[in-house]
């Protein structure tokens, strides 16, 4: 089983988020957003044989300077509109592919306190963990 963690906002179509099998929507306030003050956050969920033509999917409709997770009990994928990075769980946070992601993050313009992307999943792998009790 996969999961995703997917922002409407940064879709240029969120209604293809109905396609996909929905396990909670947080709305997250950010007063220091510049594209939104309300974040509608999606977890998502996915069957492993279809993970990556749910991606491919969702990175069609992804806006610049936006990413999304995906992840299994092993693998987080960070994905963004034209490129993916595969980060090993749970020990991955510090490989050479974690810092390509960060790097890659930077150069699309996205500011530094959203490249700490441990900090941004933390919370929804925990949700899921939760879940799967």
């Amino acid at each position: 089983m996969f999961y995703g963690l997917i922002d409407s906002a940064s879709l240029k179509n969120p209604t293809i988020l109905n396609d996909f099998s929905q396990l909670k929507v947080k709305v997250q306030y950010e007063s220091h957003s510049t594209t939104s003050k309300y974040h509608y956050n999606f977890l998502l969920e996915f069957s492993d044989k279809n993970i990556n033509t749910a991606i491919s999917k969702i990175q069609r409709e992804m806006r610049s300077s936006w990413y999304s997770f995906f992840w299994s009990k092993s693998i987080l994928y960070i994905v963004f509109g034209f490129k993916k990075f595969k980060i090993d769980l749970p020990n991955g946070w510090t490989s050479d592919e974690y810092k390509a992601a960060q790097k890659f993050g930077k150069s699309q313009n996205i500011p530094d306190e959203y490249l700490d992307y441990k900090i941004y999943f933390q919370p929804y792998k925990n949700i899921v963990d939760y879940l799967e009790k």
